[in-house]
């Protein structure tokens, strides 16, 4: 009988070998031929989910958005009963290269932004995200201002957008090493504790 393929599974394999690819030689380095010699395939397989190397990009742009998701569940789900503060929290250490994981997440999406500027699909995907996180983090401010749980004259609309952005301008420092993870996340702390009672 014959081995059944989960073409998806295969899919992000790949795509987890294209942020390998970036994360250790950059986004310029990416083919499909490194692409296939990172994954341990053939350029054959990378070649039959991905004819071109815009196409992979464009899906491990996804992919990416979706482990990012996947980690951020995991790590609000191991959370105890926590307030609505904690939860930003959490989000914006997902968020941050404060580990293995998110370090690789930050560099991948770092040659993605750059990229973008120069293809709209990029751009277009990016946004995309964008606008899902700050709709949830405007909706969650907006739920914790209704609850009473802001500082009076919290600006729900105003501020969420502050906290994601002030979280994205720190990924850059913290890779170069101009931050330490544990500082950034004091201001992170700093910030929060300024909305919230």
């Amino acid at each position: 009988m014959p081995k059944q393929v989960d073409h998806e599974q295969r899919r992000r394999l790949l795509a987890e070998a294209v942020f390998a690819v970036i994360g250790t030689r950059g986004f310029e380095a990416v083919s499909l031929r490194d692409v296939a010699v990172q994954a341990g395939v053939s350029m054959g397989t990378v070649q039959y989910y991905f004819p071109t190397k815009h196409q992979m990009l464009l899906f491990a742009l996804g992919h990416m958005r979706q482990r990012v998701l996947a980690r951020m569940q995991a790590t609000l789900a191991a959370l105890d009963n926590p307030t609505r503060r904690d939860v930003m929290r959490a989000a914006a250490a997902v968020m941050l290269p404060v580990d293995e994981p998110g370090r690789e997440e930050a560099c991948v999406n770092i040659a993605f932004f750059s990229a973008a500027t120069v293809t709209p699909e990029y751009a277009q995907q990016l946004r995309d995200g964008y606008a899902r996180i700050l709709t949830i983090s405007t909706a969650s401010l907006r739920e914790a201002a209704r609850l009473g749980e802001l500082r009076d004259g919290i600006d729900p609309d105003r501020e969420a957008p502050a906290l994601y952005f002030l979280t994205q301008g720190l990924v850059g420092p913290i890779l170069i090493g101009l931050y330490q993870p544990g500082e950034a996340m004091s201001l992170i702390d700093d910030q929060l504790d300024r909305l919230f009672r």
